[in-house]
C-alpha cells in the first residue's frame, strides 16, 4: 500500500538535535516539546514522500526499560507507537532489534511502501538491506549537525538522504535556566581576564605579580604584614617530612637492672678490683 511510516531512533534525535541547535547533548540541559519534534519530522515525511503518514514508531533506551512521566506524554500522542530497550555500561539493548522487527512486519504485510529511518546507527545497515529486499524504499533522515554525520555503511544502504537543520528543531527545544553552556568565546574572554592584572598594579589577589590567597585564609591587614606574621603566611609554611626523633629507651628499667646486677655478683657485674675502676656509689641517706 502507497503509505509512508517513520521510524525515530530517539537518542539520536534528541541529542544531535541539541547539538545542532543549542550545542549539547546533555538531556538535562534543554526541554523538548516532543509533539513538536514529531510534527517537525511528520511534515518532512510527507512532503518529501507525497504519501499519507500511517504511524511514527519511537525508539528510546532506558534503565531496565523503565516508563518515566516523558514517555507517558509520548505515548499518549496519536499515531505514536512507543518502544523501549533496556540501557546497559556503555551500549543499548532491544533498540535495533525492534526496529529490525517493526520494518520487517510492515514489509511482509505491504502495510507501507516507504520507511523513514531517523537514526545514524551502522547496525541498521543490514536491516535496512533486509527489508529492500522485501520491495521497501528507505529513506535517511539526517540531521546536520556540527561535526556529526551518519555512518558511511548506513548512508550507502539507503535509497535516499534528507537532510534536516536546526531551523527545523529549534521551535521545538529550548536550554533549561542556568544549564546555558559556555561558549568557547568566553571561555577565552575569561582566562584572559584572570590572567591579566590592572593598570596601576594594585590588582586582586591571583593575577599575575601576587600570590593567591591559599584556601580558606583571609587577606593579611597592614599591621600583620609589618609584623611579618600574616596567617596566610604562617599557613604557607611546609611542614618537614622528617620522622619525629624518640628517644631511647632503655629495655629494663634502671632500678631493676642494678638489681639484677647486684645478685649476679662483682665478676658477673664487671665490678671486681681489677676490672672496676672506681668504688660504687652507696645510695642512702645524705649526710
Amino acid at each position: 500500500m502507497d503509505r509512508c511510516a517513520l521510524f525515530v531512533d530517539a537518542g539520536y534525535v534528541l541529542g544531535d538535535g541539541a547539538l545542532a541547535v543549542h550545542g549539547t547533548r546533555n538531556r538535562e540541559s534543554v526541554s523538548w516539546d516532543y509533539a513538536g519534534v514529531l510534527g517537525v519530522l511528520k511534515n518532512v515525511g510527507r512532503d518529501y514522500t507525497g504519501l499519507p503518514l500511517l504511524r511514527c514508531y519511537w525508539y528510546e533506551a532506558t534503565v531496565e526499560g523503565r516508563r518515566s512521566s516523558e514517555h507517558e506524554t509520548l505515548a499518549d500522542l496519536p499515531g505514536v507507537k512507543l518502544r523501549l530497550g533496556k540501557m546497559k555500561p556503555g551500549r543499548r539493548e532491544g533498540v535495533e532489534s525492534e526496529i529490525h522487527r517493526d520494518l520487517t512486519t510492515l514489509a511482509r504485510n505491504r502495510a507501507i511502501s516507504d520507511a523513514l529511518v531517523v537514526s545514524a546507527e551502522e547496525d541498521l545497515a543490514q536491516v535496512i538491506s533486509d527489508v529492500q529486499d522485501l520491495g521497501l524504499r528507505v529513506i535517511l533522515v539526517h540531521i546536520a549537525a556540527p561535526g556529526c554525520t551518519a555512518a558511511a555503511a548506513l548512508r550507502q544502504e539507503c535509497d535516499e538522504i534528507v537532510e534536516i537543520s536546526e531551523a527545523h528543531l529549534r521551535p521545538s527545544v529550548e536550554l533549561v535556566v542556568g544549564a546555558e553552556p559556555v561558549t568557547e568565546d568566553e571561555r577565552q574572554a575569561v582566562a584572559v581576564y584572570a590572567s591579566r592584572a590592572t593598570t596601576n598594579g594594585h590588582g586582586p589577589h591571583g593575577v599575575i605579580g601576587q600570590p593567591a590567597l591559599p584556601a580558606g585564609a583571609s587577606k593579611p591587614t597592614a599591621a600583620a604584614r609589618r609584623r611579618g606574621t600574616t596567617p596566610w603566611r604562617e599557613s604557607r609554611r611546609v611542614p618537614s617530612r622528617e620522622p619525629p626523633r624518640r628517644q631511647a629507651r632503655c629495655p629494663i628499667p634502671l632500678r631493676r637492672r642494678s638489681r639484677a646486677r647486684a645478685r649476679a655478683g662483682p665478676r658477673a657485674r664487671g665490678t671486681s678490683p681489677a676490672s672496676r675502676p672506681c668504688r660504687p656509689r652507696r645510695r642512702g641517706r645524705p649526710r
